[in-house]
């Protein structure tokens, strides 16, 4: 069962009677004062809170009941970050109901957790005038609550631009806390669940570079075999890539400045863009550095920002752009100029785009931000991270900063922390990285059967079909069109 109310700005009420569901509208705010725990801990409670003598007792009967005319009132409480689910949440005391009733079908006693562990079973928000759980209906099912997952994506975002950067840290901090310990109990089920997750990381990460390598024509299309000549084990760079590639496209590398004392807003914005129509005729040469000029290379300055200068955390030179002139935009206008540039579904050039950045996602959102939803622009059709890129070459987990990535493959890089200067940079590192990877080719453990190693993807496919991710919950979406910037603190 799944109820479809309508939206409303009311407060939740504070929980009478947990045997009766709220009487509610989507979208409503819970008011502080109750406590919620994750859904997911709830499945999790039989395999992490009973002992093994009741153990398959109780996963029977929550497995039998838990849903089954039983119905739940969930709320979702979004990640501030925009890069997870939207956590799902059931009050507290709808849980503990729940537990009584499991007491008297089974005869034992079951209870939430004392010491540590209970804290994950009674979450409250609201301090520091911080976000809220907000009502999504009600529901029986496990097909209800998918509903449900899929309507929290379409709540607006929570509203923290009135947050002081120390109270937001510390709210983000708090969620994330949520975050892990569910991941950590998912593991602790299912001791193989986190290695199967990184493994299958590592694979869309070495598919990822394999397209890559595809769009540059340094690989072949599964399905499109002719080629340039030589074939990539014998090929060298001193020569032009060795397959034609099906059509040009243009990788667009995005990095975006933001002020270290309010993160949210927006400095300066870099472009780099390559179009591969004109390389692919030209030999790359060593680590790929005779098509870096063919970089075109943009950076934006936001004219009302521009006395804020980062210097706490990290250098900034907005100043000291290496690679062109910087143009002064008025916040009003900076996301026309980013999409003259990107492109959108007016733009006469309709080629495909790759995006490029380092921890791309990142920059993805700051776009949106700044009114430039690149989910929406038609032809956007793949994401490369660096990061993710450099981690698969060197068999490493860690993230590596763009500057540290660019000296152990030999780029000479200065003033970083400009935004057109990092975008250039992270753009030379990608064309390194797949021409490293061409004239080396799959190191030994790729030869082994797929699936043995965790950095494993084998050596046969061309990376597959482009893939994007998935739009931030909440404002703007994929529905925002990119045609006006909006009135936020950005």
């Amino acid at each position: 069962m799944l109820t479809t109310p309508t939206t409303s700005p009311h407060i939740v009420p504070l929980l009478p009677n947990a045997s009766e569901p709220l009487d509610l509208f989507f979208g409503e705010v819970s008011e502080m004062g109750i406590s919620f725990v994750p859904f997911k801990l709830v499945r999790q409670y039989p395999y992490m809170y009973v002992g093994k003598m009741n153990q398959k007792r109780v996963a029977d009967l929550f497995k039998e009941t838990l849903l089954n005319d039983h119905a739940w009132d969930f709320f979702s409480q979004c990640d501030p970050t925009a890069r997870r689910d939207p956590l799902l949440l059931v009050p507290t005391i709808q849980f503990e109901e729940y537990l009584n009733v499991a007491n008297e079908q089974l005869g034992i006693q079951l209870a939430i957790p004392r010491g540590r562990a209970e804290e994950r079973f009674f979450l409250k928000f609201g301090e520091w005038d911080t976000p809220r759980p907000r009502f999504l209906g009600q529901a029986n099912s496990a097909s209800g609550i998918d509903a449900l997952k899929a309507r929290a994506h379409t709540l607006s975002p929570d509203d923290v631009d009135h947050l002081t950067p120390a109270c937001y840290q510390m709210y983000r901090e708090r969620v994330d806390e949520v975050y892990n310990s569910l991941n950590a109990s998912e593991s602790k089920k299912d001791p193989d669940a986190a290695r199967r997750k990184r493994m299958q990381r590592q694979k869309d990460n070495g598919r990822m570079l394999k397209r890559v390598q595809r769009y540059l024509g340094l690989r072949r299309d599964a399905s499109y075999t002719s080629f340039n000549g030589s074939k990539t084990n014998v090929w060298d760079v001193l020569k032009p890539a060795p397959y034609k590639t099906r059509e040009s496209v243009r990788f667009v590398c995005v990095d975006v400045e933001a002020w270290e004392k309010e993160t949210r807003t927006v400095t300066e914005i870099g472009l780099a863009v390559l179009d591969t129509e004109d390389v692919m005729d030209i030999c790359p040469g060593e680590r790929g550095a005779n098509w870096f000029s063919h970089i075109q290379a943009h950076h934006f300055r936001i004219k009302e920002r521009c006395y804020m200068i980062n210097s706490e955390f990290v250098q900034g030179c907005p100043e000291a752009f290496d690679f062109g002139k910087t143009q002064i935009v008025p916040v009003r206008d900076i996301n026309r100029f980013v999409r003259e540039v990107i492109g959108d579904s007016e733009s006469e050039d309709q080629r495909p785009v790759i995006i490029v950045g380092h921890d791309v996602r990142q920059d993805l959102k700051y776009l949106q931000q700044i009114g430039y939803n690149p989910w929406c622009v038609p032809q956007i059709v793949d994401e490369v991270d660096t990061m993710a890129m450099f981690q698969r070459i060197e068999r490493n987990p860690n993230n590596r900063g763009l500057g540290s990535m660019c000296a152990e493959l030999g780029i000479l890089g200065y003033n970083y922390h400009n935004a057109g200067n990092d975008a250039v940079y992270t753009l030379q590192a990608m064309i390194s990285i797949a021409i490293k990877r061409t004239v080396e080719g799959s190191d030994r453990k790729d030869s082994f059967t797929p699936g043995s190693d965790e950095w494993t993807d084998g050596d046969e496919d061309d990376g597959g079909c482009p893939k994007r991710s998935a739009p931030p919950a909440g404002k703007g979406g994929a529905s925002q069109r990119n045609d006006k910037a909006r009135d936020e603190p950005w």
